[in-house]
């Protein structure tokens, strides 16, 4: 009997760019006018001269900033264990590369522990639309099958758009989290799309490449109930790795099924509208993504931020803090200001606490990617000072927008001082943009320390020229220590 890992190395091995993939793209069934087919013909009618220079201004800084997110994690436990244990277990043929690695990697092993890496460190992208959302975790995909078919950096920044462009959709139209379900859902939709338009398939093939992932990716939002785990950082890589694959099985004749999104929107419990799956050509989301300057769970971005502008009034009265009260939207108090909060147990807790992300931001003036990797967040004086913060629900006329509630915080010390100061927008949101000299910081930061300073300035600068990148190994053979 042949030996499940064989079976999968040699269907990798078989599937692209050689083999037997598309000898059967003519016979293929044909999918029916769905959700899938209308995702796959935006895919298929994408190109880089329809995207106006905004976008792809857009694109190119995204990336940057999910290859800061990406080095910041370079050997971190849970990517290492990704890569290791998918390289054990399935293999496949060398050809894409692993973020700070020399060794090349299958497409979907570096779909996996690139994608490890861009999400652990909470410090991606961040869209707030009918879900909250991290469309950067499509870029590992992108990058990985680009260069497996020796793309263009304008057919990488292409693909990217695609990727973002049918996960915000999706994300708006379907409401995930009103159905039990998590967001990361739409990566097995996502990817046989970026995987598809890189690959040269068509648009049938790409519907079926969604109807054979898409209905095993639908993640229940349990995932971020009670102690947050590792596999925080591993659903939107581990369907994006499935969803390629399954590309793979479409390309080669493999049907999947057709009408998912629709049966799954009748048949669950939440939003009872009509499923309208807005995909206008004219229309990018992606100018509504916002960046984050903290490694923080995204509604605790104005938190930190007013942390850490009173930092400098409170140095040396920290002892002196009577109370401290904090006023942010009801979503914000529920996901990260529950009793369970006030005392997290993982590191994956911490970056989802109001009160220790709070605290450290009074105490140390920022809150750092350190903080968490050294296990500052869990001092005595820390959880101390956490113990006096109170939340409440602010009035009405603060709410949630595009990526973070507005917050005010106020520190009553024991005399009766007190300092206060409220964060209307985070540094990073879309209408506060992160600036240039903020982005190259954070890319440096994280970048230098894996490549070296030269190297990292080189990454940097092909990122920003992308679309003159004649082949995108130009780009990605600076993604290791040469």
């Amino acid at each position: 009997m042949m030996h499940r890992r064989h079976f999968i190395g040699g269907s990798l091995a078989l599937s692209f760019p050689g083999g037997v993939t598309g000898v059967l793209a003519q016979s293929a069934a044909p999918v029916a006018e769905a959700s899938e087919q209308r995702l796959a013909s935006y895919a298929d009618a994408m190109t880089f001269e329809r995207l106006p220079p905004e976008v792809v201004g857009a694109i190119k800084r995204l990336l940057i900033d999910t290859l800061a997110c990406a080095f910041g994690a370079v050997g971190a436990a849970p990517a290492r264990i990704a890569d290791e244990t998918f390289r054990a277990a399935y293999g496949g043929p060398a050809v894409a590369t692993v973020i700070g690695q020399k060794g090349l990697s299958s497409v979907e092993g570096a779909t996996l522990a690139n994608g490890v890496m861009v999400r652990y460190l909470d410090l991606n992208d961040i869209y707030a639309g009918g879900d909250p959302a991290h469309p950067s975790e499509c870029i590992p995909a992108a990058l990985a099958c680009c260069e497996e078919a020796g793309r263009s950096g304008r057919d990488l920044i292409t693909a990217i758009a695609i990727g973002y462009e049918t996960q915000l959709a999706l994300v708006d139209a379907v409401g995930f989290s009103s159905r039990g379900f998590h967001s990361v859902s739409c990566a097995g939709f996502v990817t046989p799309l970026i995987a598809g338009k890189a690959w040269g398939m068509t648009p049938v093939q790409m519907a079926h490449g969604m109807g054979i992932s898409g209905p095993k990716q639908l993640t229940l939002l349990a995932i971020n109930s009670g102690p947050i785990s590792m596999v925080k950082a591993l659903v939107y890589p581990q369907g994006a790795a499935d969803g390629v694959f399954a590309a793979r099985m479409a390309r080669n004749g493999f049907t999947g099924a057709a009408g998912v999104l629709e049966w799954f929107v009748q048949r669950t419990l939440g939003r009872t509208s009509e499923f309208v799956l807005d995909l206008r050509p004219d229309r990018f989301r992606i100018l509504n993504v916002g960046l984050k300057r903290f490694p923080l769970q995204f509604e605790l971005q104005t938190i930190a931020e007013a942390g850490a502008e009173l930092h400098a009034g409170l140095r040396g009265r920290l002892d002196r803090v009577k109370e401290i009260l904090v006023e942010t939207s009801a979503r914000a108090k529920e996901a990260t200001a529950s009793p369970s909060r006030y005392e997290p147990k993982t590191k994956e807790t911490a970056d989802h606490s109001l009160p220790i992300c709070l605290a450290l931001a009074l105490i140390e003036g920022d809150v750092t990617v350190e903080h968490f990797e050294t296990g500052r967040w869990k001092a005595s004086d820390v959880f101390a000072l956490a113990r006096k913060i109170r939340v409440e629900v602010a009035p009405s006329s603060i709410g949630v927008e595009r990526g973070s509630a507005e917050s005010f915080v106020k520190v009553t010390l024991a005399s009766g001082e007190s300092f206060e100061k409220r964060i209307v927008l985070p540094d990073g949101d879309p209408r506060r943009p992160m600036s240039e000299a903020v982005l190259t910081a954070k890319f440096l930061q994280f970048a230098e320390p894996v490549l070296g300073k030269e190297q990292a300035r080189r990454l940097l600068d092909a990122c920003r020229g992308l679309e003159t990148l004649g082949d995108v190994h130009e780009l990605t053979r600076l993604l290791a220590p040469a």
